[in-house]
């Protein structure tokens, strides 16, 4: 039987579900070449983060002990990263025939206005937009305001490039369905499931806080499966990606009967090195050849919500009995 893996997300036509999500292995040209040599379909470069800019001028100005010149050092500094992030991408596009997307995660509106306008006029395939954000002021900030504020984003970007907008949500929203409804009418193509905060550990010796686990466990596929299962059947209008979690083949069959187009890699890259993703296109063929799936479109969401079958499964919230 005659298979293939192709499969559309957001827009973007795929060879296969896997995509390289954004990490150091997609910070240069070189390694987005490799990371295609071993077959991946679509490229997340390394994220522009807005706290970074903010970070680095805040530690140079204390060195300075000059405290009023942060607003200055954050310009200095920020046109740098920008202009290094603009070349940076430009290159990986030079170099690279699959799909590359430019992640960005911001705080200000103008600021993601003025990348979103750097990763327009570089040429990219798609832009994802890193929509991670924890209160500072949990007590004095609105109920809902974050959700208004990840709406507000898509469509400010939106109004500025017609690329596809490919969404990376956190998993503590309050209404996942609603906020993802909402963020396809205001524009954007495609969401991720799910962004994952920074790791945080506690040093029982020293009291300082370092960090935690850096690369994912098969337990962290759990939460974004049951979401994808759930979301692709509340709102099927929009497609998704699972990230978190995927460790293997078997894996990326879970996330595409769940309901997702495609899936984010990046542990699983750095645990066994970039041409896993061979071995990961060949379970997957094997699997689709053996169960005779002629493609990814055939049993994408099959184990969604909208299966009467399976949603009592994805809306049960509390534990069953165990016997161990």
């Amino acid at each position: 039987m005659i298979t293939n893996l192709k499969t559309t997300f957001a827009g973007l036509k795929l060879s296969s579900p896997i995509i390289a999500s954004a990490s150091p292995l997609t910070a240069t040209a070189e390694q987005c070449v490799e990371l295609e040599k071993a077959g991946v379909a679509a490229i997340v470069v390394k994220s522009i983060f807005e706290e970074s800019i903010a970070h680095n001028s805040q530690e140079l100005a204390d060195v300075l002990s000059h405290g009023e010149e942060t607003d200055y050092l954050d310009g200095y500094i920020g046109e740098q990263m920008v202009s290094e992030w603009r070349s940076t991408l430009k290159s990986i596009k030079d170099a690279c025939t699959v799909p590359i997307i430019a992640s960005m995660a911001c705080r200000k509106i103008d600021t993601w206005e003025r990348y979103a306008r750097v990763a327009d006029e570089v040429g990219v395939d798609a832009l994802e937009l890193n929509l991670m954000n924890v209160a500072r002021n949990t007590r004095h900030t609105p109920y809902g305001d974050t959700e208004h504020h990840l709406v507000r984003t898509v469509e400010v970007v939106r109004k500025i490039t017609s690329l596809p907008i490919i969404v990376k949500l956190a998993s503590n929203m309050t209404n996942p369905a609603a906020l993802v409804d909402r963020l396809k009418a205001c524009g954007a193509d495609g969401v991720v499931l799910f962004n994952r905060p920074y790791p945080v550990d506690i040093d029982i010796e020293t009291r300082e806080y370092i960090t935690g686990q850096v690369l994912t466990t098969p337990y962290n596929l759990a939460t974004p499966l049951r979401w994808t299962g759930i979301l692709s059947a509340e709102v099927p209008a929009i497609d998704y990606a699972l990230s978190g979690g995927v460790k293997n083949w078997q894996d990326i069959v879970k996330a595409i009967l769940a309901g997702a187009s495609a899936v984010e890699l990046c542990s699983a890259l750095y645990e066994h090195g970039i041409d896993y993703i061979k071995e990961l296109k060949q379970g997957l063929e094997e699997w689709q050849q053996s169960h005779f799936e002629e493609s990814v479109d055939s049993y994408r969401g099959r184990m969604n919500a909208s299966n009467s079958e399976y949603a009592a499964s994805l809306f049960r919230a509390h534990y069953l009995h165990f016997k161990s």
